[in-house]
């Protein structure tokens, strides 16, 4: 039964390890995908909408993205491996009061029309029943054009 509990405290402390050590954190994260997400930040001021956005992920180890696939269905060979990508939480941008599908369709189409346009990909993450990736965006700089879950 120790052996139990310690396991369970040592992934504790690495979860939240890796959670402090993500958070909001873009230094780990290829200066291009940094780009797009400062330029996000500015855009969404300038359209009058809030910047309530939290990075989640950026540059991963190996074994954080080997957990993402088990438990998250992330991509194997993911861009965040080599730093290229950038997760982050959408609040509400709106300021309508939720934080919901609507705001990350307002960052997905800055991004897609305006900032990464065909430069890089863009993922959407709308969930409803897991707090991480309730509204998730994902960015990456890999050069061409990718979209999923719109």
């Amino acid at each position: 039964m120790k052996i139990f509990f310690k396991g369970l405290l040592i992934l504790a402390i690495l979860f939240f390890v890796v959670f402090f050590f993500y958070l909001n954190n873009t230094n780990l994260a290829n200066p291009k995908t940094t780009f797009f997400y400062n330029e996000l930040k500015k855009s969404l001021k300038q359209h009058g909408y809030s910047t309530h956005l939290v990075v989640i992920s950026t540059k991963r180890f190996k074994w954080h993205n080997e957990l993402q696939v088990i438990f998250n269905r992330a991509a194997p060979k993911s861009r965040h491996l080599v730093g290229d990508a950038i997760d982050f939480v959408v609040f509400d941008i709106n300021k309508d009061g939720n934080s919901d599908s609507i705001d990350v369709d307002i960052v997905y189409n800055l991004l897609d029309k305006q900032i990464i346009k065909d430069m890089g990909g863009i993922g959407t993450y709308k969930r409803k029943n897991i707090f991480f990736n309730k509204q998730m965006i994902h960015i990456d700089c890999r050069g061409y054009r990718k979209r999923w879950d719109k």
